[in-house]
């Protein structure tokens, strides 16, 4: 099974793109365990939808203020969905991607669409522009303080603030880092939970019985990446690089699978998530109400 995994994955990098299907695509973003019963998690139609929505509103934003702009198109948000907080891997993600490290170096770097804009105006008026878009040094600005992390500070006076709390709501960005930060807290608490630690020492013994001799599950991460960062520019060898990356990744889904530690994570992340602070469950819940109301206006649009 192994070695078929990896027959399929090399001839994909060969063709040089992913062909995951969206049903693929779909049924890896229902099935991997997310804190917070996954409200922090959009599909690929969801982000694409709030994008472009989010977007039209930065540009209504500009116009008011006299210049022009050009909306970012939407990226390659498939791969972005199916990705797992706890950094699982699904035996078709792992084919079609591996760890999505050198698909992201051999992928063409967007060009802004704005940099043509940009470069016809002069110092001042390209200040001004950019400004107007992300905000004056200084201008007014929130001040989220994170519950035992740091202070964000936000500029208000920004197009690009403006344009998403237009679709999200006044209070999108107090709740969006409040809800990351927690979240992010359970990811950290689960993954020490006995039962995923145990599940994880299981792994690293199939991975040792595969041949590669790993401890954390982000060693494979870190031999990859080195592996790109000798290659430098070098096609070629970014190609190599990528074709071990997918032989190592399809051994590693496999081993996830074989000590149940998808599973493992869903028994321990509600035992987590009962732990948290009454606090949590109202931040969670204004989350949950500015989130459906932005999905509810972009479908009126």
């Amino acid at each position: 099974m192994r070695a078929q995994l990896w027959l399929t994955a090399a001839a994909l990098l060969l063709a040089g793109c992913s062909t995951a299907s969206g049903q693929e695509a779909t049924a890896d973003e229902q099935t991997t365990p997310r804190p917070l019963d996954g409200v922090l998690h959009f599909t690929a139609a969801e982000s694409a939808a709030l994008h472009r929505a989010e977007e039209a509103e930065v540009r209504a934003c500009m116009a008011d203020r006299g210049f022009g702009y050009t909306v970012v198109p939407v990226g390659d948000i498939r791969r972005e969905a199916a990705e797992s907080p706890y950094g699982l891997l699904t035996p078709s993600r792992a084919a079609q991607d591996g760890y999505g490290l050198t698909v992201t170096r051999l992928s063409k770097t967007s060009t802004d669409p704005n940099a043509q804009r940009l470069s016809a105006l002069s110092e001042a008026d390209r200040r001004a522009w950019e400004e107007a878009l992300k905000g004056s040094p200084d201008g007014p600005r929130e001040e989220i303080a994170l519950r035992d992390g740091p202070t964000v500070s936000v500029p208000t006076d920004a197009c690009a603030t403006v344009g998403r709390r237009a679709l999200y709501g006044a209070g999108w960005d107090r709740s969006l880092y409040a809800v990351q930060n927690l979240s992010s807290s359970i990811v950290r608490d689960t993954l020490d939970h006995p039962l995923v630690r145990a599940a994880e020492k299981k792994w690293a013994v199939c991975m040792r019985e595969e041949g590669f001799p790993y401890q954390e599950r982000e060693d494979p991460l870190k031999a990859v990446k080195k592996q790109l960062d000798a290659a430098e520019s070098a096609t070629a060898a970014v190609r190599a690089a990528g074709r071990e990356e997918l032989r190592i990744a399809a051994v590693d889904a496999e081993c996830q699978a074989e000590v149940d530690l998808a599973a493992r994570i869903a028994l321990a992340q509600p035992t987590v998530e009962k732990a948290l602070p009454e606090t949590g469950a109202s931040v969670v819940k204004d989350f949950r109400t500015a989130r459906q109301g932005a999905l509810a206006r972009t479908k009126s649009r």
